[in-house]
């Protein structure tokens, strides 16, 4: 598949230039972000989260876990991450567990993680496992800009 299609046309329609890169296949994003040689903190994985049947994108670093008390205060409720299998039919054109972590390109309300503002290069899962995105991160941020900022992760102790 290489890139899923609305992705690719997010990007293009914005002007946004990107590299597309290859990797071995891999089951998680630490482990995506090892097989490109990259850091962890430069990916930024997609964590769907749920309250009732309304779902929510949270962006946070592959070295990191959503903080959900964050997410609850931010959003004024109780999340909880959802299970893989339900975003199947949310995205379509992606392989379960390589969510581009662009919910907006998907008319999802998202959050992103404020780590990612001082980053010069952004990677994300391109739609499979064994393809990432990069782009500068003044795009990252533009691509991103209509969605809510915050502190939304927390790193696991170890990290």
């Amino acid at each position: 598949m290489m890139m899923s299609n609305v992705v690719k046309t997010y990007l293009d329609d914005r002007g946004i230039d990107y590299q597309l890169s290859a990797h071995h296949r891999t089951a998680t994003s630490r482990q995506s972000a090892s097989a490109a040689h990259i850091k962890p903190h430069q990916l930024a994985k997609a964590v769907l989260m749920k309250q009732g049947g309304k779902y929510l994108m949270v962006v946070v670093p592959a070295d990191s876990q959503v903080d959900t008390h964050s997410v609850d205060r931010e959003m004024d409720g109780h999340y909880e991450v959802a299970p893989m299998n339900q975003a199947e039919s949310l995205f379509r054109d992606c392989k379960p567990g390589a969510i581009p972590p662009l919910g907006n390109a998907y008319g999802m309300e998202t959050l992103v993680d404020d780590s990612f503002d001082t980053h010069t290069d952004v990677f994300f899962e391109a739609g499979d496992h064994e393809h990432l995105v990069h782009v500068d991160g003044i795009s990252f941020h533009g691509l991103l800009s209509d969605c809510r900022h915050g502190h939304y992760s927390t790193r696991p102790a170890g990290v």
